[in-house]
């Protein structure tokens, strides 16, 4: 079934301006002769894509979700226009990436490396986010891929990921700290000092909740807490504060000596990385090999940490 793309516009109109008299005046045609599209589009569909009412018109769920694909689909077509546009110009094309603060640490960046000395004609723009934040992104069509800890489920049919890598979380400390001469410590050691967290609703402070639930613990009251991971690593380094986060994460002050990883005895998590894109968008030649350079690095990585773990 194709759909006349100029419902999909009289759709967006009635969104945006709650009426169907100023949606029509908005399109430059008559308030019936809307009315008469957005009847076909419904038939088409087999159900009701708008509530009407006294107070005006509001897209349903179904309208939401047919008017969220239709804005996907006009931001690829936009990518694909400038990409072709560019390769007139002798470009490389041009890969919009959403990322979260972590795997900008190294991942992200070495994976990057390598695509600029394959391709330096490409362009790349680089959102940072968190997950939430870079999934809505996604959805829209304003990013190609995210590189984050999202899990895929049923939830989110529309988009299909890989899993990169996991990462450990362990205890951090900075010199301050009178553990700086430990290299391992009990979790219910490290509950006898002042902590420093990441905010709720960021993906780390959520593994580290599961580790205090599986302890059977709450997190302290003179806990604080940062929604950035750049403050919250300055936070352990100039004071005794102890944290939990991922050793990846601040391996460059590990080997500067500014911040210390001691290895977590009992329970413990994870920190997924994944990379995801949608569904409906095809093979591309920019984000394919992006893919596997991201796989390779990670793959490198967790070599690593694993050879940190036994030494």
């Amino acid at each position: 079934m194709k759909v006349d793309p100029r419902y999909l516009r009289y759709l967006q109109a009635i969104d945006d301006h709650g009426t169907f008299i100023r949606a029509a005046e908005e399109e430059g045609i008559s308030q019936p002769a809307l009315t008469n599209k957005i009847i076909i589009l419904e038939r088409q569909l087999g159900t009701q894509l708008i509530d009407r009412g006294r107070f005006g018109a509001r897209l349903n769920t179904f309208g939401k979700l047919l008017l969220r694909h239709a804005k996907a689909i006009d931001a690829v077509l936009d990518r694909a226009s400038l990409e072709i546009e560019l390769a007139k110009l002798g470009e490389g094309g041009t890969l919009v990436i959403g990322a979260t603060p972590i795997s900008l640490i190294e991942l992200l960046p070495r994976a990057l490396r390598r695509m600029d000395e394959e391709n330096p004609r490409i362009r790349v723009s680089i959102i940072e986010g968190f997950d939430d934040q870079l999934l809505e992104l996604l959805l829209a069509g304003e990013v190609d891929i995210i590189v984050g800890g999202m899990l895929v489920g049923e939830r989110q049919p529309d988009i299909v990921g890989s899993h990169l890598i996991d990462l450990p979380l362990d205890a951090v400390i900075g010199k301050a700290s009178k553990l700086w001469e430990r290299d391992d410590i009990s979790f219910s050691e490290l509950l006898e000092h002042d902590w420093v967290l990441p905010s709720s609703g960021n993906v780390i402070r959520s593994y580290v909740d599961s580790i205090f639930v599986a302890a059977g613990e709450n997190i302290p009251s003179r806990t604080w807490t940062c929604t950035s991971l750049h403050a919250l690593k300055l936070i352990i380094q100039y004071s005794k504060r102890v944290s939990l986060m991922p050793s990846h994460a601040f391996a460059p002050e590990s080997d500067a000596g500014t911040l210390k990883r001691l290895k977590l005895l009992g329970p413990t998590s994870s920190r997924k990385l994944n990379v995801l894109r949608l569904k409906q968008v095809p093979p591309s030649p920019l984000l394919d090999p992006l893919i596997e350079n991201l796989r390779d690095v990670a793959t490198r990585i967790s070599d690593r940490e694993c050879r940190r773990d036994r030494s």
